[in-house]
């Protein structure tokens, strides 16, 4: 039983959950709000890449930069319009999320169907320990392990990443000091949605044909699963949860297989909660802190 194919599978994919989820630990982290329309964002960016490639031809790596960009707007208006508008009320900006979150689903139902839809865009392949992997799919992975580097590089050394660091431990003082507080959460909303909608883009070249209005919902669970165990707020934290979840699924998913389980991959679902039960036991924070 050679389960080397599987890990490395698992490592592949989990780059890109742990992209996924940068936005939403970046938000809770920073803004203390729960992104419960986070799955909704990542539909966004895959019918984003979706549309791009069959209109226009344009590759994924390419079209993800206009997803950043539209995601940016977007983090920026959720929140001048929900989150400092509601400001204290955390249940009222939990219920508009959930909203806002089924709002995107039917307009995207209603621009581009309920069916599933996909593509398929390849550029050959390599062999590693026995395995093919496509090189789009390493290249992703590669590039979601880039972006997360150039994330935490930011808001270790720039003005930026320390006025977050001030706001997370104490926004009274960071006002205090001179920091703008508000700004600070404007941006840090747009630039964590942004990802978010990046990570969509990239989340297509593993689902071919899984492309349909409310496949957010279970990225969302996921997100929220990989936050916690890597630590709310940590880039590096969130990142390497999103390894380790890739690997139980992947893992999971072959070893239930072999064991005759009549839905592996929801027993593999279910092994990663109860390693995020583990790792909570061990450390409550999360692997990392920010």
């Amino acid at each position: 039983m050679d389960i080397t194919p599987y890990f490395l599978t698992g490592i592949i994919i989990g780059s890109i959950y742990g992209l996924t989820t940068l936005g939403l630990s970046l938000i809770f982290g920073v803004l203390r709000v729960a992104n419960v329309a986070h799955g909704a964002f990542i539909m966004i960016g895959a019918y984003i890449a979706y549309t791009a490639f069959v209109a226009l031809a344009i590759p994924p790596f390419a079209s993800s930069l206009l997803a950043f960009a539209i995601g940016i707007a977007a983090g920026y208006l959720v929140y001048a319009g929900v989150i400092k508008r509601l400001g204290k009320a955390e249940l009222n900006i939990l219920v508009a999320l959930f909203a806002l979150g089924a709002l995107l689903a039917e307009v995207a139902r209603l621009i581009w169907g309920p069916d599933f839809v996909g593509y398929r865009w390849t550029i050959g392949s390599v062999e590693v320990a026995g395995l093919q992997i496509e090189l789009t799919k390493l290249i992703g992975a590669i590039l979601a392990l880039m972006i997360t580097i150039a994330l935490e590089l930011v808001l270790r050394w720039t003005y930026f990443g320390r006025a977050v660091r001030a706001v997370v431990q104490d926004p009274v003082g960071a006002m205090v000091v001179g920091v703008n507080v508000d700004r600070v959460f404007a941006f840090s909303s747009a630039l964590g949605i942004g990802i978010t909608t990046l990570g969509g883009v990239f989340l297509t070249l593993f689902i071919p044909v899984g492309i349909n209005p409310y496949m957010g919902g279970p990225y969302t669970l996921m997100g929220f699963v990989i936050a916690v165990m890597g630590g709310l707020g940590s880039v590096a934290g969130t990142y390497v949860a999103g390894l380790l979840f890739g690997v139980f699924e992947s893992v999971g998913f072959y070893l239930f297989s072999l064991a005759g389980f009549a839905e592996p991959s929801q027993m593999a679902l279910f092994l990663a909660f109860v390693m995020l039960l583990l790792i909570l036991l061990l450390r409550p924070t999360g692997l990392f802190r920010i």
